[in-house]
């Protein structure tokens, strides 16, 4: 069986309340853990909270689908993992996903993918939101940057997310 990909949310702002923003983040990465069979970390978000009951409590005021019952699946499945910084080694082999990778530790997604086949990977979102402290020691802490263009394209986060996750998991696959 292969290892998991696991999906980082992090939030980069210095505040820990879970803002609308943060919502919609949520709303939007919980379809695709569930189409591509990810787990979910959300790193930094100041959630006191079991996965469970955050899910739960957020999935009402989301637009999650089945009225928020599929983010209380996930999280009933033990495939969503709240956490502070740093994060954890067991979130796997952190490949930050970013316009503006680091020359020394970019790698292109065939790589990415290959180690996706023989080991857990933490792909994660959120550094190009804002660049501060938080991100540039995440930055510097991970193992690989990941830039799905291969051209230095700012995406928006949804898309950067859904074609990571997309391409991934099909080359995982494969």
């Amino acid at each position: 069986m292969t290892p998991p990909l696991n999906l980082v949310l992090l939030n980069t702002k210095k505040s820990d309340e879970i803002s609308e923003i943060h919502r919609r983040w949520i709303s939007r990465v919980v379809p695709l853990c569930i189409a591509y069979d990810l787990h979910l970390t959300l790193a930094n978000f100041g959630i006191r909270n079991s996965p469970t009951e955050f899910a739960k409590k957020i999935a009402p005021s989301t637009s999650i689908g089945k009225g928020g019952q599929r983010f209380i699946e996930l999280a009933k499945k033990g495939w969503v993992q709240i956490t502070k910084l740093p994060l954890p080694e067991n979130v796997g082999t952190t490949v930050i996903c970013t316009s503006k990778p680091d020359k020394v530790k970019s790698k292109n997604y065939h790589h990415i993918a290959a180690l996706a086949k023989n080991e857990k990977i933490a792909l994660v979102f959120g550094c190009d939101e804002h660049r501060n402290q938080i991100t540039r020691r995440i930055m510097s802490n991970s193992n690989y940057h990941l830039d799905i263009t291969g051209k230095k394209i700012k995406l928006g986060l949804d898309s950067e997310i859904g074609a990571v996750t997309s391409i991934l998991s099909k080359l995982k696959r494969d």
